[in-house]
């Protein structure tokens, strides 16, 4: 895969908005947030936006898994465990949120003469990540990871597990071009064989035959074992902020 190039993609953009907020109350409301930054961006001309957000426990699902024949009798079961059933817009597969997984979300508006390149979307949308990582002494790389949920190919991957997942959601502008919404989640202090586990139930639950392997998934608190739980957290939105402002004001 081709080096990013995330310079050119944040310089085409000047004066980025940085959004780094605190642990919401109110995952529904937080995925709105997005939704709706969205609509404005398509709506007028404004700056574009850079949103460090952090969801509490949940498990976040697709509208096409709303029509499972038992996905009623599977948010009762789960919601009853303390995993509420969130729906969001945007495809791929059943994602657990929780405190520890930090989520990063680019919005901005495409004009109709700037070519939309999804690789180099989904590579400057990932490049702050893997600076952020770097400061703390990991490695990563893009890549599928067979048995991992919501797998793609542009999740990044550390010592052969899936750490982070991506999607993008693009709306038109009227008058031409599009407003871009790209995603990353990143399980920093998470336990990703016990999220693969609810998302496994939820699909057998639902009437799905799917199921992952939560072996296929890491975090970067099993990568690095030694550091305090708040301490990792809070590192690595530093990091990522550094990172979003070093690539925003190249």
């Amino acid at each position: 895969m081709n080096a990013p190039h995330p310079q050119l993609f944040f310089a085409a953009w000047p004066q980025w908005t940085l959004l780094n907020e605190p642990l919401g109350a109110d995952t529904h409301g937080n995925i709105q947030r997005d939704s709706e930054l969205l609509r404005q961006q398509a709506g007028q001309s404004s700056a574009p936006l850079a949103r460090i957000w952090e969801n509490p426990r949940s498990l976040v699902v697709t509208r096409r898994e709303t029509r499972l024949p038992g996905y009623a009798k599977a948010c009762a079961a789960l919601a009853a465990d303390g995993w509420p059933v969130i729906v969001r817009d945007s495809g791929g597969t059943a994602v657990p949120h929780e405190p520890g997984v930090i989520h990063l979300s680019l919005i901005y508006r495409q004009p109709e003469q700037q070519r939309y390149d999804i690789d180099l979307s989904y590579q400057a949308l990932c490049e702050p990540i893997r600076l952020a990582l770097r400061a703390l002494g990991i490695e990563s790389r893009y890549g599928t990871v067979p048995g991992a949920y919501c797998d793609g190919r542009y999740n990044l991957v550390v010592a052969q597990r899936k750490l982070t997942g991506t999607a993008q959601r693009l709306i038109p502008i009227r008058g031409g071009g599009q407003a871009v919404l790209s995603q990353a989640m990143v399980n920093v202090v998470t336990d990703p064989v016990r999220g693969t586990a609810v998302v496994n139930r939820f699909y057998r639950l639902a009437g799905d035959s799917r199921q992952y392997d939560g072996s296929a998934s890491t975090s970067l608190h099993n990568e690095l074992p030694e550091r305090d739980h708040p301490q990792l957290v809070q590192q690595f939105r530093q990091q990522l902020l550094l990172a979003l402002e070093r690539l925003s004001a190249a």
